[in-house]
């Protein structure tokens, strides 16, 4: 199966760890400020991907690996119907997978953008619990210490309210030490929700 794999030019990390498990070809855009929900950045957004699109819809399958332009079901609903293939969508995947649940979030985010994180996750689950890791920027994402992470993922599993275990964005990378996330609950990242649905949809 082929598979086009979308993600910003900020994200240094997906497609090395992703391409270790599947088979993907890559198309990067461009990096803007904001969450994409406007008309004016989703006419951007889809005036960019429009330039791709021909090359993207040579695959069987494309995954949007970014949070811009998809923080609704609305962008959703538009994403789906702009590319005549399926599409695999990262937020859409995470909301499918606590709806209704009682999670505990782990960001990787400065306490702007987790405070975001933690109201778009109130639209359809109930955050019990949220550890930011205060990181800004693509760079600094992208190398965060794995320990960091795991530790912090530790404290959800001892909260007694979460259901299931939240970890934040497709730029930090997850998929290589998921096995050392594993605990007491569920736990679930931005990247490994989508090797799950391109399993699902394989």
């Amino acid at each position: 199966m082929r598979i086009s794999l979308i993600i910003s030019e900020e994200n240094k990390a997906l497609e090395r760890d992703i391409s270790r498990l599947i088979d993907v070809n890559a198309f990067y855009m461009r990096y803007y400020p904001g969450h994409g929900e406007t008309p004016k950045e989703r006419r951007r957004m889809f005036q960019e991907l429009s330039k791709m699109k021909a090359e993207i819809e040579k695959a069987d399958l494309i995954i949007y690996a970014r949070s811009y332009g998809v923080f609704s079901s609305e962008g959703w609903k538009l994403l789906h119907s702009f590319f005549s293939k399926p599409v695999i969508i990262s937020t859409e995947e995470i909301a499918k997978r606590v709806r209704e649940k009682r999670v505990f979030l782990v960001s990787p985010y400065n306490q702007y953008r987790h405070d975001y994180e933690v109201k778009w996750l109130r639209e359809f689950s109930k955050v019990v619990g949220s550890v930011a890791l205060g990181r800004t920027g693509g760079d600094a994402i992208s190398s965060t210490p794995p320990h960091l992470v795991e530790s912090s993922v530790k404290i959800g599993h001892e909260n007694p309210e979460a259901e299931i275990v939240y970890v934040a964005c497709t730029i930090l990378s997850t998929l290589p030490y998921l096995d050392r996330l594993k605990g007491g609950k569920p736990v679930i990242t931005a990247s490994s929700v989508l090797i799950e649905g391109v399993k699902w949809d394989g």
